[in-house]
């Protein structure tokens, strides 16, 4: 099990430089958790790229289905307080520091390409390329 953030799941729906590195992820581990407001996230960026004329309403909500089916939605952890102290320490804003609480609770990794929280929380944020190639231990 691995938390996910939107920009991930868009990897994985569409043709980007991360798509292959997103559905290899995937590959590995199909137990995607992440929060319900993802779900808007991935529309937001959908609805920009139909609008951007680079993908066609029909294929993005073929690719929004997609991500419904993908995705589980928890929320485990996520209080108010915790998303708030996580967010005020980090500098994230309190979106991002839902799904570093998300991931924390469950004791997993939170896949992201953000690098906001990639430096702010390393202890459990990973980018896709740090998944699938991490470091030697030596």
């Amino acid at each position: 099990m691995i938390v996910v953030d939107a920009n991930v799941v868009v990897a994985f729906l569409l043709d980007t430089p991360l798509a292959l590195d997103a559905r290899e992820i995937h590959s590995r581990d199909t137990e995607w958790m992440t929060l319900p407001l993802c779900q808007f996230e991935v529309w937001n960026a959908l609805l920009h790229e139909t609008k951007a004329k680079k993908l066609a309403l029909d294929s993005a909500t073929a690719a929004a289905e997609t991500a419904r089916r993908l995705l589980a939605t928890r929320t485990d952890g996520c209080t108010s307080a915790s998303v708030l102290k996580t967010a005020y320490s980090t500098g994230l804003t309190a979106y991002d520091a839902t799904y570093v609480v998300l991931a924390r609770s469950l004791g997993v990794v939170l896949v992201t390409e953000d690098k906001q929280i990639l430096r702010a929380c390393p202890d459990v944020a990973r980018s896709m390329k740090q998944l699938l190639d991490p470091p030697d231990p030596a």
